[in-house]
C-alpha cells in the first residue's frame, strides 16, 4: 500500500499533464512552422544567388556588346570619312570615271584593311577578356581550396587534440 501511495505521490495530476501536452503541442507547431520559414528562405536565398549570377552574366554580355558597337560605329566613321575624302578630291580635280575607280578600288582596299585589323583588335581583345575572367576564376578557386584547407587543418588539430586527452584520461 505505501508503494502505491508513494507511486501516486510521485504522479502528476492529470490538468498538468494535458497543459504540458498542450505546451508540447504548441512548440511543435512552432517549430514546424520556423523550419518551414527557414526551408522558404533557404530557397529564397538560393533564386536570388542564381537571378544574382545570371545578372552579373547578362551584365557582361551587354558590356561586351556595347564595346563592339563602339567598334563598328567607329569603323563606319572611318568609312564615311574616307568615302567623303574621295568624293571630294573627285570633285576637286575633276577625275574621270577610271580615276575614280581606281580611287574606289584603293578605298575599297583600306577599307579590307581597317576590317581586318579592327576584327585581329576585337579577337584580342576578347581573349584579354576571356584570359583575365579565367584568372578571376582560378584565383577565386584558390581562394575557396585555400580556406578549405585551413578548415581540415584546424579541424585535423582539434581531434588530434581530442585524442590527446583521450588518451590522458
Amino acid at each position: 500500500m505505501t508503494a502505491l501511495q508513494k507511486a501516486l505521490d510521485d504522479s502528476v495530476p492529470l490538468s498538468e499533464l494535458e497543459r504540458a501536452n498542450r505546451q508540447y503541442t504548441e512548440l511543435t507547431i512552432k517549430y514546424r512552422d520556423v523550419l518551414q520559414r527557414d526551408s522558404c528562405l533557404i530557397q529564397r536565398s538560393t533564386n536570388l544567388q542564381h537571378l544574382q549570377s545570371e545578372n552579373d552574366s547578362l551584365q557582361e554580355q551587354i558590356s561586351a556588346m556595347i564595346k563592339e558597337l563602339e567598334i563598328t560605329k567607329e569603323k563606319l566613321n572611318t568609312l564615311e570619312q574616307a568615302w567623303e575624302k574621295v568624293n571630294t578630291v573627285g570633285a576637286e580635280t575633276g577625275l574621270d570615271k577610271e580615276g575614280k575607280a581606281t580611287i574606289n578600288n584603293e578605298m575599297v582596299s583600306a577599307a579590307r584593311r581597317i576590317t581586318t585589323l579592327e576584327m585581329k583588335e576585337l579577337n584580342e581583345r576578347q581573349r584579354a577578356e576571356h584570359a583575365h575572367k579565367m584568372y578571376e576564376h582560378v584565383r577565386n578557386s584558390l581562394k575557396h581550396v585555400e580556406e578549405r584547407n585551413l578548415e581540415l587543418e584546424s579541424k585535423f588539430a582539434e581531434v588530434g587534440n581530442l585524442k590527446r586527452r583521450r588518451k590522458n584520461v
